[in-house]
């Protein structure tokens, strides 16, 4: 199964919230009638900056953009139904606990299109492991680069990456958001001094649990966002060091069940809402705990699993959505899990520093024939900031995912009158194999320097 589709070792900092004794459900509207607000007004549900982002990349703001019915919630609460959260993109509320029937009413609702189980407590949770290994890793960087990389001068290079920062590249102005499982220690690690220093964390919330610290639980996000946001000169420096960045819980590491989708949804939604120009997400599913939520191959078409369908939303809003494309190809599975098989998404497969395939890595196509993984990078021995302050190395898709998301961000920065999707292109045709490109390594390894080339001929 998926805890996280990414590193191989063991992770720290699982949740102590446990969804014991609640079930929850989603309740799927059939429209937004009713809703207080307005297409003409987005001021009062969307930033100014996620309105320019819009404007900019001539994307109408349409009902999909409009806050659920405002009619239809006070129904569902008129109801006695205890509403968790809500999803503007899935159209509907997530409620927990209600009752056999409060479920029938819902059902007979003429506004209510469907209700669907998405957490049983009463299965077994399998929680991510505790205790995390790391290999240390020292290779000190004795180029003329800006920045001395020190142990990450090898997935900066291996990309170009370190060209884009000679330029003067190094993603500020653009927002990143990291939709995690947790943010373990990067309030007080020493890779991430310089973005607290500089205030480049500009957003931080949890949507599994509003009562549990972000920074005290898993430290898969903390890898992550070290691999991007890290600067330790001559130790680690990431691939946006000077970029802004969000940094969103939406994964509970005590079960793996259904509602993790729709946890994904409401993040994404909320870094929309605020500005992202960028969601990096090593987090991916296909297997559940409870068996018969679990994904068939014919369902990675693309357009069909709630994340799936939060992931394209976001991409046709203007947001670059890169997402690890997952660690299954040794297991009986062997494919993409989704959202990487999205059709709005950069999927991110991973190599090892001979620039070969890790052997782990997610293969595709996806159901209906489209190439993936779009993208590889070095996910094998890849290095990031450890939990006990080290530099050390790891393995996995959720860490080559962010050298891309990263070094987008830089290239974003240098070419701003693109569009995502234009921005996007540029980068797959940058790639190793972009003339013959394969359901292995996609398009390749990107070469951020040919990138920059790429734009001139637009």
């Amino acid at each position: 199964m998926v805890k996280i589709a990414s590193i191989l070792l063991l992770l720290m900092g699982t949740s102590l919230f446990k969804l014991v004794g609640q079930e929850k459900y989603f309740v799927e509207f059939v429209d937004k009638k009713g809703s207080s607000h307005s297409i003409h007004a987005p001021s009062s549900y969307l930033s100014g900056k996620a309105i320019e982002r819009r404007e900019k990349q001539n994307i109408s703001i349409t009902e999909n953009d409009l806050p659920v019915s405002s009619a239809y919630l006070h129904e569902v609460r008129r109801l006695g139904v205890d509403i968790l959260f809500t999803s503007k993109w899935l159209n509907g509320v997530v409620v927990k606990n209600p009752s056999a029937k409060q479920l029938r009413q819902l059902n007979k609702r003429p506004f209510v299109k469907e209700v669907l189980k998405i957490f049983d407590p009463n299965i077994k949770g399998t929680p991510t492991p505790e205790f995390p290994t790391y290999t240390a890793y020292t290779e000190l960087n004795d180029s003329s680069n800006y920045y001395n990389y020190g142990s990450a001068v090898i997935q900066v290079e291996m990309v170009n990456g370190h060209h884009l920062h000679n330029l003067g590249y190094r993603g500020k102005g653009i927002t990143i958001a990291v939709l995690d499982a947790g943010f373990y220690k990067a309030n007080t690690l020493p890779a991430f001094d310089s973005l607290w220093a500089n205030k480049r964390i500009v957003f931080e919330k949890d949507v599994v649990d509003a009562n549990t610290n972000i920074y005290h639980e898993n430290s898969h996000g903390m890898l992550v966002l070290s691999v991007m946001g890290a600067n330790i000169d001559g130790q680690m420096v990431g691939t946006a060091p000077e970029a802004n960045y969000v940094l969103i819980r939406c994964e509970d590491t005590s079960s793996e069940q259904v509602i993790e989708e729709y946890y994904w949804a409401r993040a994404a939604e909320m870094a929309d809402s605020i500005g992202a120009d960028v969601i990096n997400s090593s987090l991916g599913y296909y297997n559940y705990d409870a068996p018969y939520q679990a994904l068939s191959y014919n369902q990675l078409d693309g357009k069909t699993t709630p994340i799936a369908r939060a992931a394209n939303t976001a991409g046709l809003l203007g947001i670059l959505v890169v997402v690890s494309a997952g660690n299954e190809a040794l297991t009986d599975w062997k494919h993409i899990i989704t959202p990487a098989d999205a059709h709005e998404c950069i999927a991110v497969g991973a190599v090892n520093r001979k620039e070969e395939l890790a052997a782990f890595s997610s293969l595709g196509p996806t159901y209906d024939g489209r190439i993936k993984p779009d993208l590889v990078a070095l996910g094998e021995g890849t290095v990031v900031q450890t939990p006990s302050g080290e530099i050390g190395t790891v393995d996995g898709t959720s860490i080559s995912a962010p050298i891309i998301s990263g070094f987008a961000a830089c290239l974003w920065q240098a070419l701003p009158h693109l569009t995502a999707k234009e921005l996007a292109q540029i980068i797959l045709q940058s790639g190793s194999s972009s003339t013959n490109p394969n359901n292995s390594m996609g398009y390749g390894i990107p070469d951020f320097n040919k990138a920059i080339k790429l734009s001139k001929e637009m």
